[in-house]
């Protein structure tokens, strides 16, 4: 099993998947997608049965501040099926599996998470900018 990766590992991955200020898609690459997972999971409480319509309203709001063009189902359904969140078995509640946030980013990259995805998200913007007015 793989260490979390570090506050610069996870800024690092940041920089790469939002180089244009805004997450186009899930990124394919496991760690990064993994990466990125585990940042949505950031807005959500331990213990906490969320309903879908919850869920859903969270990773909207989530995907808007990265100015995403992904979709919140598709998001979902990742961190479903990648078990970052845990269905109840009716399928009616969704739970937070914060030890898999955990093994995928450090406490300290947790904590970092904000200032990481705003200065990602800034740095890309500016880059797209500069590009389009050279």
């Amino acid at each position: 099993m793989l260490d979390p990766a570090s506050t610069e590992a996870v800024s690092a991955v940041l920089r790469k998947v939002l180089p244009e200020g805004r997450l186009n898609r899930i990124p394919r690459h496991p760690e990064h997608r993994n990466i990125v997972l585990a940042i949505f999971c950031l807005g959500l409480h331990r213990r906490y049965p969320y309903t879908e319509i919850e869920l859903n309203e969270l990773l909207k709001e989530q995907l808007d501040h990265m100015c995403s063009t992904v979709d919140h189902v598709t998001c979902r359904r990742y961190l479903v099926d990648l078990g970052f969140v845990k269905r109840d078995r009716a399928g009616k509640r969704y739970f937070l599996n914060f030890p898999r946030v955990e093994s995928t980013i450090s406490s300290a990259a947790m904590a970092s998470a904000p200032d990481l995805v705003k200065d990602a998200l800034y740095a890309g913007r500016r880059r797209s900018h500069v590009s389009r007015h050279a």
